[in-house]
């Protein structure tokens, strides 16, 4: 116990009252007494001195008559500013004509004589007189130099005690006066006391009607407007100057600016902006954080969040040169690290083809993947292979089961959606995804010189990228810090995976090719499967014999898995083996021209069958040509012949053979 412990009686005891703090100022050995002192309740706080016997206060505490309570370590009346910073507020008004301090000082050079002569003073018989005596020398209120003494000594000697209660300045209900001249910054149109004075009718009034025509949509000022049209009945007249104003006719009309304090006072900011523009933009503009959404997770693919965007140049046409649709990039993040653990494609807009193509590739080996595309890269440069437990994706495409997912139980686990219109529910996907730039005037689309097969190409690169360099410095933990972390989504995967905090689950390639990938049929020939214009054949497919049995069995048709963006490869289902088929160009040149797309190769059929058409037309044409040549050179037609007996033809070739004989030995015909 000490100066300034506050100190309560339950019930009572001697001079002390129940209810009221008393704070122990001195325990006088001299006079053998005890100095206490309790503040009146502000705003007229005033220091009362309470004296006591030293025998008998102690034999209170000894008894438990006299009790100590929890110290704040500020007086009554800056209780609410424990631990304020009072140096903060003078930084921050910088145009004050007087700062917090001068008026602290003011008061500490105006006890300073009696801070001096402290111990006389408290020993003294009556310490308030030797006080007021100093106060009537030097012209000052001795009622406010005792309370400023008494809390100098009393709480610390901190000089901020004696800081007056500005805080508490205008508190009072001005609803409770509703006559008189209108509060508030003056009307510089209509004059300095222009208008009404808010009172608790019309302040009800105003809350009544916010409620009644607020919608979400609505400006404030359109909710003004109908207010004061149907609640408050305004009407409208015109000045001299024929400036239409508004006119009271049964209740005082409020100008925009006190209807909408009044709805800020009541309401609060918050609650009027959800009220018009609605809980999400509220939500998102103004409502606290609860919080990191890594901070429920702790291992690598526990949460998976997937998301779409789309490039903003449109690739070239594979045939023809032209633009074709827009290409989507779909991609999911873990949660934990920030690594995009697999991306997929579609044209045009949002697929589940993209979002099954993105699952495929989480779940795969990504130097498998890569290989898919011509891109050599190592386990080490994408290292995440398998598929998450929980899945979070918008009310869109991604919702849909995988193609070869028998039923619910075949498929992930958890899949959570997110609500309509909230980005902020799959915050960390939205976060790592591209931005594209509004640009103003004319609109303008952007084309490129790349294919679809090459832009795909390009994504695949930019997320290598991302892995590696992305920020993820919020992510690290102290003891990251301390093992010499790379801040990148790929340092921490490293971190991570190799302390076994994995919970990804591990799919077989020939599952996931089933699972995610799209299914067609392909016909089997002698040299191989064909697949639309493509022709494809390995070492594998030759060893099933499948090529074999056409000639036995006549045509046969397959399953086949396709990427639709990388064709170069598909995968057989023969006899429920999955065999690998690889495509193959009719004549011996550059092998890159078989890395196409699922599109490109429908635009190559395309074109075979215009050329078909074309084809027999000009074969037709080619062979009037040559049969008109003939006959001017021969003046006979193409076709000069007729059709006799095979008997006659056979008399008439031996009739010449021996004419033929005779005339070579000499003789004479017969």
């Amino acid at each position: 116990m000490q100066v300034g412990t506050p100190l309560q009686a339950p019930e009572g005891y001697l001079n002390l009252e129940r209810g009221i703090t008393y704070y122990l100022l001195r325990n006088s050995r001299v006079r053998s007494r005890v100095l206490l002192v309790y503040f009146t309740t502000p705003p007229n706080m005033v220091a009362i001195l309470v004296l006591l016997d030293r025998h008998e206060f102690e034999g209170g505490l000894v008894r438990n008559l006299i009790m100590a309570t929890p110290a704040s370590g500020m007086p009554p009346h800056l209780e609410d500013f424990k631990g304020f910073n009072f140096e903060h507020v003078d930084s921050k008004r910088t145009n004050a004509k007087r700062t917090l301090r001068s008026y602290v000082e003011h008061r500490l050079n105006t006890i300073t004589p009696l801070l001096e002569r402290e111990s006389e003073i408290l020993d003294a018989a009556c310490p308030e007189r030797e006080i007021n005596r100093y106060c009537v020398t030097h012209g000052y209120n001795s009622q406010r130099v005792r309370t400023w003494f008494f809390l100098y000594v009393c709480f610390g000697r901190n000089i901020w005690t004696l800081l007056p209660g500005f805080h508490r300045n205008g508190r009072w209900d001005r609803m409770t006066v509703g006559n008189g001249v209108k509060l508030g910054r003056p009307n510089n149109v209509r004059g300095r006391h222009a208008g009404c004075r808010m009172n608790a009718e019309i302040g009800a009034l105003v809350v009544a009607s916010f409620r009644r025509y607020a919608q979400v949509g609505k400006t404030l000022a359109d909710v003004y407007a109908e207010a004061m049209c149907y609640a408050f009945r305004a009407k409208v007249d015109k000045d001299e100057k024929g400036v239409k104003r508004l006119i009271p006719t049964v209740t005082p009309i409020p100008t925009y600016h006190q209807y909408r304090y009044c709805l800020y006072k009541e309401h609060g900011m918050h609650r009027v902006q959800r009220d018009l523009y609605g809980a999400e933009r509220a939500r998102r503009r103004y409502a606290e954080h609860e919080g990191a959404f890594t901070a429920n997770v702790a291992n690598l693919y526990e949460v998976v969040e997937a998301d779409a965007y789309y490039c903003e140049d449109l690739p070239r046409g594979y045939v023809d040169g032209d633009a074709v649709r827009p290409i989507v990039v779909t991609r999911c993040v873990d949660t934990v690290s920030g690594l995009r653990l697999g991306i997929g494609f579609s044209y045009g807009k949002e697929s589940s083809d993209g979002y099954n193509a993105m699952l495929f590739c989480a779940a795969i080996s990504k130097v498998k993947f890569c290989s898919l595309f011509g891109i050599e890269i190592s386990e080490t440069d994408w290292p995440s292979i398998g598929l998450p437990a929980r899945y979070i994706t918008d009310r869109g495409p991604g919702i849909k089961r995988e193609p070869g997912a028998s039923d619910a139980a075949n498929s992930i686990p958890i899949r959570e959606l997110t609500p309509s219109g909230q980005g902020q529910s799959k915050a960390l996907v939205e976060s790592a995804q591209r931005r594209r730039r509004s640009l103003e005037g004319p609109a303008t689309r952007v084309l490129s010189e790349l294919t679809a097969y090459q832009i795909v190409q390009r994504e695949i690169h930019r997320l290598l990228m991302e892995n590696s360099s992305a920020d993820s410095r919020k992510r690290l933990t102290p003891e990251m810090i301390r093992a010499g972390v790379v801040p990148t989504p790929l340092g921490l995967w490293k971190y991570l995976d190799a302390r076994a905090r994995n919970v990804a689950e591990s799919v077989p390639f020939e599952d996931a090719v089933r699972r995610f990938l799209k299914r067609e049929r392909v016909r089997v020939a002698r040299d191989g499967v064909h697949f639309r214009t493509q022709r494809y054949d390995s070492d594998a497919l030759r060893s099933t014999g499948l090529p074999a049995q056409v000639a036995l069995r006549g045509t046969l048709h397959v399953d086949a898995y396709v990427f639709p963006f990388s064709i170069r490869y598909i995968w057989v289902e023969v006899e429920g083996q999955l065999v690998e088929v690889e495509a193959k160009l009719a004549i011996r040149d550059d092998d890159s021209q078989l890395n196409r797309t699922l599109l490109d190769l429908e635009s190559e059929a395309q074109s075979v069958r215009a050329f078909e058409s074309v084809k027999r037309e000009n074969r037709t044409a080619a062979q009037v040509e040559s049969m008109l040549k003939l006959e001017q050179q021969t003046e006979q037609r193409w076709y000069s012949t007729k059709r006799v007996s095979a008997r006659s033809v056979k008399k008439s070739i031996s009739q010449d053979a021996i004419e033929a004989r005779h005339a070579f030995e000499g003789g004479g015909y017969e």
